[in-house]
């Protein structure tokens, strides 16, 4: 059976830079698993690379037929992992790699292992939370109040790291990015 790698962090971890960084390394053996979702496309998201993106009825039909792995209402949006897409990535022979917040790891994770997978989990941690503050603010892509309810949703999070197998501190994106390549071909 496959190893099954599941990357989380809190908001302003830069993990999409991390991951960028670390896919070049690993295409060969690693391939991201894309999450499903019922939200809008954004205009420079691309559908099958950044998210399958279905509308809500469709998303709700995989709820009800079991299509799913884990799914969750985030941000008044489904979001959720498909059988399908796992299966997928296992017969081309690649370890897949969910990226996913720790709500969704810790309904993922019970499921994947009752089918024999080893399931190997890393948590990336800012270097301090008011570097966390900074990274959040320097996004800038919302209000205050939505910057207020991230930062409040990454301090939640952040209490969640003890459950994952590796703890990687964001404070050089090029070490990061090394120890991550380093558990994924371990």
């Amino acid at each position: 059976m496959s190893n099954i790698y599941i990357l989380s962090w809190p908001s302003g971890v830069w993990k999409t830079t991390i991951w960028h960084a670390a896919e070049k390394s690993c295409f060969q053996y690693v391939e991201k698993v894309i999450t499903t979702t019922s939200r809008p496309i954004r205009e420079w998201e691309i559908g099958g690379m950044h998210y399958h993106f279905v509308e809500r009825g469709v998303f709700e039909r995989f709820i009800d037929e079991n299509a799913l792995i884990e799914y969750a209402l985030v941000h008044g949006n489904y979001y959720g992992s498909t059988f399908s897409e796992l299966d997928r990535i296992v017969q081309t022979g690649k370890s897949p790699l969910y990226i996913i917040d720790p709500q969704g790891m810790v309904h993922i994770r019970p499921v994947l292992e009752k089918r024999w997978y080893t399931v190997k989990s890393i948590f990336l941690l800012p270097p301090s939370l008011d570097e966390l503050k900074k990274r959040l603010w320097w996004r800038w892509t919302e209000t205050d109040t939505a910057f207020d309810l991230r930062l409040a949703n990454a301090l939640i999070e952040l209490e969640d790291k003890d459950y994952y197998d590796f703890q990687i501190v964001n404070d050089d994106i090029l070490i990061t990015t090394q120890k991550i390549l380093s558990i994924l071909q371990g």
